[in-house]
């Protein structure tokens, strides 16, 4: 993407990742102050647990609606519901004056939770296929910093006051939501390549930082592999959430860690996952493909956790606990960056919020069953739930790895979007005429900005666009491509000399 003089589009990409990043900092500062303020509320420190679960299926509940009401009203009309009902959320957890409150405060917000979706929702609406994994990756980064700095900012301001996480969280919030306001265009805004779209949508050039983003029309929606991606990443997830859930105490146990400890192990962890997603992992997944490169995360997680479940107290036992968590975090980040991007292969532009909400809905349904059974089989035998974690990452790794063998025959540039010739083409003929259309589409440009028209006035647009369209035969049964073009071309050049078009 371009620094200097950057597209309408790489705007709008800076615009929804700043969104992220201060709507996630919002949460992450409330983090390490949580705890206190629940038991100064006067709620039992088990109550924190229960207020975790409550938000995390309201957020479920959420989130099952809002994607697809996106697809209706348009992304930034949800974003500016879900943060602005996170910054009054967060001023409601600011002044409560009982546990009570506080916890109606937190399912107000999990019940407006909806950012993450939207977010890659609209990035999905704005990019091509190719595109998405680096670009859907760069947003699990971006939360994974906010989670690396913001609980120690929360911190220092809790030192002031207990209140002021979520009164800084309150502004921040709102902040991100006027962002939303003025600076996200609806996706049909956009000025692609400097083009603004016409009302048939047919000429889409590329951007001065990427490729254009297809408008064809809506396929039926692959749903048979949704719900096996659903299945897989639902898996996942609750397997991660042993992490969040028992780690803390089983380093303690095996180890003797504290939170101090602790919180490095997180950091170090937090850290490396940032360097995997920005360095390695869109190499990997072109390389190996989406699905691939999620069985093999499955794979790693899967001895991961198998191999926390055999840990012993010692040097040797630290040093292989450093080399599980590092194997897990590649694990995880190849899983959990592979998995989005390809669900928005299985939409169309008119069901994106409902796919990518379904996407969100098994991170939160994988936080509200993870808890409670892990927490359950720790009581039981602290060993007990990192067994059952690597079979949850084993069945994912099933279900990625069928979900592969049903699309990999399938077009690159989505499921959902391809239709009946496209499938049937060799994904390396594919390959071949992506570079040619890319190579096409780069002359196309190049020729109508050095011609010096006049692209703000939108009937140029339509005249150049018509003049396109008039030029290109239709194909016709029987003639080749080659003696249609060079009759369009003859065609051409005779009508231009004709009416005395200049030479240029």
């Amino acid at each position: 993407m371009r620094i200097t003089h950057p597209s309408p589009r790489d705007l709008a990409l800076f615009g929804i990742y700043l969104v992220v990043v201060i709507d996630m900092m919002a949460s992450a500062l409330t983090v390490p102050v949580m705890p206190f303020y629940v038991m100064k509320l006067g709620g039992a420190s088990s109550s924190l647990g229960f207020m975790f679960s409550v938000f995390a299926i309201a957020q479920l509940v959420s989130t099952s609606w809002m994607g697809p009401l996106s697809d209706t009203v348009g992304r930034r009309a949800i974003l500016t519901v879900t943060l602005g009902g996170a910054g009054i959320g967060m001023i409601g957890s600011s002044i409560a004056t009982t546990f009570t409150w506080l916890v109606a405060s937190r399912v107000f917000i999990g019940a407006c939770s909806g950012t993450m979706s939207a977010a890659n929702a609209y990035i999905a609406d704005i990019t091509n296929p190719k595109e998405r994994p680096a670009l859907m990756a760069n947003v699990g980064s971006l939360v994974q910093i906010c989670f690396m700095f913001g609980p120690g900012i929360g911190a220092g301001l809790a030192e002031l006051d207990n209140r002021a996480p979520f009164w800084v969280g309150a502004f921040t919030s709102f902040f991100a939501l006027v962002i939303a306001v003025l600076y996200l265009k609806a996706p049909e805004e956009l000025f692609i390549g400097g083009i603004p779209p016409t009302a048939s949508g047919r000429l889409n050039l590329p951007t001065a930082g990427g490729s254009a983003v297809a408008d064809t029309p809506a396929q039926p929606t692959q749903w048979r592999l949704v719900g096996l991606l659903a299945f897989g990443s639902l898996a996942s997830n609750t397997a991660f959430s042993s992490i969040m859930t028992c780690q803390a105490l089983f380093l303690q146990a095996i180890f003797g860690f504290g939170s101090l400890q602790f919180g490095f192990v997180m950091m170090g962890t937090a850290t490396f996952g940032i360097i995997v997603r920005s360095m390695f992992f869109n190499r990997i997944q072109e390389y190996l493909g989406l699905m691939k490169t999620a069985v093999l995360g499955g794979i790693m997680g899967t001895i991961t956790y198998a191999g926390y479940s055999f840990l012993d107290g010692g040097t040797l036992g630290m040093y292989s606990f450093f080399a599980l968590a590092g194997l897990g975090t590649v694990g995880s980040t190849f899983s959990a960056s592979s998995v989005t991007p390809f669900f928005s292969q299985l939409g169309n532009k008119k069901n994106m919020g409902r796919i990518m909400s379904i996407n969100s809905m098994t991170s939160s349904a994988g936080r509200v069953i993870g808890p409670t059974v892990f927490g359950a089989l720790y009581a039981a035998n602290i060993r007990y739930p990192y067994r059952l974690a690597s079979a949850f990452t084993a069945i994912a790794s099933g279900m990625y790895f069928i979900v592969h063998l049903s699309s990999e025959e399938r077009p690159a540039k989505g499921l959902a979007e391809s239709d009946a010739a496209a499938q049937k083409l060799s994904l390396s003929t594919e390959s071949d005429q992506g570079a040619a259309l890319d190579e096409l589409m780069k002359t196309v440009r190049s020729t109508i900005l050095q011609r010096g028209y006049d692209l703000a006035n939108p009937t140029v647009v339509e005249l150049l666009t018509d003049i396109i369209q008039t030029a290109l035969p239709s194909k016709v049964e029987g003639r080749s491509d080659e003696e249609l073009l060079n009759e369009s071309a003859e065609f051409v050049h005779t009508n231009r000399h004709a009416v005395h078009f200049p030479h240029t």
